[in-house]
C-alpha cells in the first residue's frame, strides 16, 4: 500500500520515493529463491485514482528495469477491453487545463534516465523525503491564505 497526501484535487503520479520502494520491492519478490516458483501478481482496486497510479508504478518499472520504451509499456497497460486511465492533475485550485497521462510521465522517466536525473543504484531516498517535506510546506503556501494559518503549517 502506498500513501500519498494531495492538496486540492490534484492526485498522482506518485512521487519518486514511492516508485523506488515499489521497485525496490518488486525486485527483491522478483530476486526471492522463495518465490522462484510464484506467480507475483499486481493489481489495484476499481478506483480510477488508484487504478492510474498502480499503472505508472509497474509501467515506470518495465522503462527502468526491463529496458522497455514508454511506448510498449503503454501499449502493454491499455490492452484489453474498454482500458483507460484518469489523467493525472496538479494541485491548483479550478479545472485543470490540461491532461498529464501515465504515456507522458513513462517518457519523463525514460528522458530522465537518458540524461541521468536519477539513478536508483545511487539514489537516496530518505535525503529526497526530507526536500519533499519542505517543497509540499512550501506548496500550500503557494495559495491565498491568512497570516495565522501559514504560520501554524509552517511551525507544526
Amino acid at each position: 500500500k502506498w500513501l500519498a497526501i494531495f492538496f486540492y484535487a490534484d492526485f498522482g503520479p506518485l512521487n519518486l520515493a514511492m516508485l523506488y520502494r515499489y521497485c525496490c520491492k518488486l525486485n527483491k519478490k522478483l530476486k526471492s529463491f522463495t518465490l522462484s516458483r510464484k506467480r507475483i501478481i499486481h493489481y489495484t482496486s476499481y478506483d480510477q485514482r488508484k487504478r492510474a497510479n498502480a499503472a505508472f508504478l509497474i509501467g515506470a518499472y518495465a522503462v527502468i528495469y526491463l529496458k522497455r520504451t514508454p511506448e510498449e509499456v503503454y501499449r502493454a497497460l491499455i490492452s484489453g477491453t474498454n482500458v483507460s486511465y484518469l489523467p493525472f492533475r496538479d494541485a491548483a485550485f479550478g479545472n485543470c487545463t490540461y491532461d498529464l497521462t501515465i504515456l507522458d510521465c513513462l517518457q519523463g522517466i525514460r528522458k530522465a534516465l537518458q540524461h541521468g536525473f536519477f539513478d536508483f543504484e545511487n539514489f537516496d531516498v530518505e535525503e529526497y523525503e526530507h526536500y519533499e517535506v519542505i517543497l509540499s510546506t512550501l506548496q500550500k503556501c503557494t495559495s491565498p491564505t491568512s497570516a495565522s494559518t501559514m504560520s501554524q503549517m509552517l511551525c507544526d
